[in-house]
């Protein structure tokens, strides 16, 4: 393997064993290593290298100098922590912690690619980590309690990582800012990632921990919405959108999104500092109130099991060339160079027997003894029934904590919430995946031995698809209710139901018994037809038909009846079509919509006539607790289009 400097790995590094590279940069090149020491001390690090292409430049140097003083005085357990700065053969490095994971970006890009967000609660929960991290890092003080004044300048989702074990951990305070750097910033030099400055780095004034809470804003936005908020199409662009600060609610892209935690990503964007918080431990705290608010949680080890999950591939191969680190034995160039190690007898190193000693019978027991545990290992293998090997399903949804059934009613029953790892048995098992507001979602997986499954599967809301219910009726004509709501449809009638919810039908007309089913839930892409067979009362008189007398044949004197009556009649003026409009409404989720006070149906409704003028359209959903009235004004011949995302 080749490093960005050109190295061939592995190599010897001083102290250091590298062994592959993790990143390379512009200026610098982060490797894997591992550190040998006496008595057999041994450690994975990561080593952070100027590259040879501008080990000349002082400036760089010495804000890579800067780098590791700043860092070194940093020790917590959401901040990478810098082990030592060192210099060998004229090249600087700095040694710090190897985490053992993957950063925000990489993390974000990954569900992206599968069109899914992280939940709320998963997103507050990570800023609230680094809030951690970053509270600690702005209060720090020196030996003397002097306040360092650090300011990271850069935060971003490739300075956030995520370890395999769940914990996060903020990254490169490179370009940081503290009291005592020997580096000062030019006036008007910016420093760090565009999209995720702050309004006051960007005009260049004077920072403080404030513009870090309005970076890791933008970081919070972006995770709930999967939107980029200030990037545009050129870097001017992108400093005029910060500039401006214009930012819409993150509920607008993502209806998970809480008003409290609404207020709380606002807060922390707001243009004005003095309007944010103004510390990283209110902001965090406050991220911490609404989790508990929404009744909901997130924890480092839900952190863990996502990370595994997510990254199940990964993961496997990166613990096999871990434990090939670890068990990697001191390189005979290290050897030579006063490190020591205590040598560990290998347990499967071969056994040596000296049978020069002894007599004769002493040494036939011996054989016995070694013929005896072969031929015992011989019938434990071959003859012993050995238990069949297993394979392995990882299981996740869009719905963190979904409930997961497989083999309901088997021997094999087993179940466990999202995400969750399970050792099963070869085979076909049946795997159901639930949630409270989501319409449950059933799949036939097949298991092979030794082999691991992944399954991420996307759960709908109930409502937000429809399926299409025919109702007839002996006689027709009658009046349609679901769910006690009048359709103002009557039989025989196509209705656009939602999927998943319970459904009654009630019929009813003049003279006959109401009649009624529970039709129970309604499935995705399932056409159903329900007929009924009304019953009339007994009481029931139809009402008598006249038969009116054929006009060609009828006397005289009925004539001339008729035809005053149709002098005395008055005379009936032109109908004027009123001017009507077209309204289309939709909302995410589905709603039961009225207007005017008067039922029309559920979203989506498209193309619907109306007359022009003003109206009032109320959506309702009692599931969501959704019951809003809007004021829509439309012109004559006016198209209107309405969506609503509660």
């Amino acid at each position: 393997m080749v490093s960005g400097s050109g190295t061939q790995l592995p190599k010897v590094f001083g102290k250091y064993y590298l062994l592959e590279v993790i990143n390379v940069g512009g200026m610098a090149e982060v490797l894997r290593a591992k550190m040998f020491g006496v008595e057999g001390f041994e450690k994975i690090v990561a080593i952070k290298k100027i590259l040879p292409e501008i080990a000349e430049d002082n400036e760089f140097i010495n804000m890579f100098i800067d780098e590791a003083k700043i860092a070194v005085q940093l020790s917590h357990p959401n901040i990478v922590q810098i082990l030592e700065l060192g210099k060998i053969d004229d090249s600087y490095f700095i040694a710090m912690e190897n985490v053992f994971g993957k950063d925000l970006k990489t993390i974000r890009k990954r569900m992206k690619q599968l069109d899914i967000l992280m939940s709320p609660e998963q997103s507050a929960y990570i800023v609230s980590q680094v809030c951690e991290g970053l509270d600690y890092a702005h209060h720090k003080t020196d030996e003397k309690m002097n306040p360092l004044n650090i300011i990271h300048r850069d935060i971003s989702p490739q300075n956030i990582m995520i370890s395999f074990e769940g914990n996060v951990k903020l990254i490169d305070f490179g370009i940081a800012k503290a009291r005592d750097k020997s580096t000062k910033t030019q006036a008007g030099l910016l420093k760090g990632k565009f999209s995720y400055m702050s309004p006051e780095q960007v005009g260049g004034k004077e920072i403080d921990g404030r513009s870090d809470i309005f970076s890791l804003g933008i970081v919070l936005y972006e995770m709930l919405t999967g939107k980029r908020l200030f990037l545009g199409k050129s870097d001017v662009e992108t400093l005029e959108k910060i500039r401006k600060a214009d930012v819409p609610p993150p509920s607008v892209f993502n209806n998970q999104v809480t008003p409290e935690l609404d207020q709380i990503v606002l807060k922390a964007l707001a243009k004005a500092r003095e309007d944010r918080f103004q510390t990283a431990s209110e902001f965090s705290d406050a991220l911490k109130t609404c989790l508990a608010n929404m009744g909901k949680r997130f924890s480092r080890n839900e952190m863990m099991n996502f990370m595994a999950r997510f990254f199940a591939n990964e993961l496997e191969e990166e613990k096999a060339k871990m434990d090939s680190y670890r068990d990697m034995a001191i390189p005979s160039e290290l050897t030579n160079t006063g490190f020591t190690t205590t040598g560990v007898k290998n347990p499967s190193a071969d056994i040596e027997i000296d049978i020069s000693k002894g007599s004769g019978k002493n040494i036939l027991l011996i054989l016995l003894g070694i013929f005896l545990v072969a031929a015992t290992a011989v019938v434990v293998y071959f003859f012993i029934p050995k238990e069949e090997e297993k394979g392995i399903l990882i299981v996740d949804s869009t719905v963190s904590s979904s409930f997961v059934n497989i083999d309901e009613g088997s021997m094999n029953h087993t179940t466990c919430t999202t995400p969750c790892k399970m050792d099963l048995l070869p085979g076909e098992h049946i795997m159901k995946l639930s949630s409270k507001g989501y319409l449950e979602k059933e799949e036939k997986i097949s298991v092979q031995p030794g082999i691991t499954l992944r399954k991420f599967i996307k759960l709908i809301r109930i409502g937000e698809l429809k399926t299409t219910v025919t109702v007839k009726s002996e006689p027709e004509g009658a009046s349609i209710f679901i769910n006690e709501a009048d359709m103002e449809e009557t039989t025989p009638a196509v209705l656009s139901l939602p999927v998943g919810s319970e459904i009654t039908i009630r019929l009813e007309k003049e003279g006959y018994y109401p009649v009624q089913e529970n039709i129970g839930k309604l499935k995705e892409n399932v056409a159903k037809e329900v007929p009924f067979v009304l019953k009339m009362r007994e009481d029931y008189k139809p009402p008598k038909t006249v038969a009116k007398p054929a006009k060609k044949g009828i006397s005289g004197i009925a004539q001339k009846t008729e035809q005053k009556k149709i002098e005395a009649e008055p005379k009936k003026e032109p109908v004027v079509e009123a001017k009507m409009a077209t309204l289309s409404l939709n909302s995410k989720p589905w709603t039961t919509v009225y207007i005017d006070g008067k039922l029309i149906k559920t979203t989506p409704i498209l193309n619907f006539k109306i007359p022009a003028g003003d109206h009032k359209v109320r959506f309702e959903n009692k599931d969501f607790g959704i019951n809003e009235t809007i004021s829509v004004k439309l012109s004559p011949n006016q198209t209107k289009r309405i969506i609503k995302n509660f």
